[in-house]
């Protein structure tokens, strides 16, 4: 009779263990492994998509919120508080301190101009340069102002290491390239729609008020 340590000394360790499993159980194993995978990567996609859901809601809802408080965009609240923290500055040099084009910049600054927050004026040294300045209606403003979603982006972003910082540059540059845009022409301002657009209510009591006007003198 073969003792109990004759019988593992003769057990065949080289077979692999799936050997022994039948060919239905086997196929059920990848199976299972293959739809694991799948409930993997379907979960992943989710977060990604729920991410970026998350970032154009806030994007929007804070676009509502300075709306519904300042009457203004995110793009006029920020050429607002750059003028005053810069003081005197011609249009090129705000162009280039909010990267936006001056073009851009112009397009802004006539919308405020219209609502009296800043006034244009030539230089007393140089008549070729233009500078910008806020009225004391947009000093009110900005004292009443929400703080603008990008500048606490901005402050967060910078409190991140290096590598954290780099990592999420990468991930979203991947991202603009899997949807194809990384192409699109934009300003790195975090808003949605035309950056040069007025507050939409606004735009509409416009419109409606040029109609009653048009209708008076007709």
């Amino acid at each position: 009779m073969q003792s109990k340590s004759d019988r593992l000394q003769r057990k065949d360790y080289s077979r692999d263990p799936l050997d022994d499993v039948g060919h239905n159980d086997l196929a059920g194993y990848n199976l299972g492994l293959i739809f694991s995978g799948q409930e993997t990567l379907l979960g992943r996609i989710e977060e990604v998509l729920v991410a970026l859901r998350r970032v154009i809601r806030a994007t929007d809802l804070h676009s509502k919120h300075l709306a519904k408080t300042t009457g203004l965009t995110a793009p006029q609240i920020l050429l607002l508080q750059t003028i005053r923290d810069r003081g005197e500055v011609t249009i090129g040099e705000l162009a280039t301190d909010v990267s936006l084009s001056q073009a851009t910049v112009t397009s802004i600054l006539d919308r405020l101009e219209k609502r009296e927050l800043i006034y244009r004026e030539r230089s007393k040294t140089d008549k070729r340069k233009v500078h910008a300045h806020l009225t004391d209606n947009a000093m009110e403003v900005l004292k009443s102002a929400p703080i603008p979603l990008q500048a606490q982006f901005t402050r967060q972003f910078g409190d991140l290491q290096e590598w954290e910082q780099t990592m999420i540059i990468s991930s979203l540059q991947r991202i603009a390239q899997m949807m194809d845009a990384q192409h699109i022409d934009a300003s790195p301002v975090l808003d949605i729609g035309m950056l040069d657009r007025q507050n939409a209510g606004l735009e509409r009591n416009e419109a409606l008020r040029e109609g009653r006007e048009d209708t008076r003198q007709t």
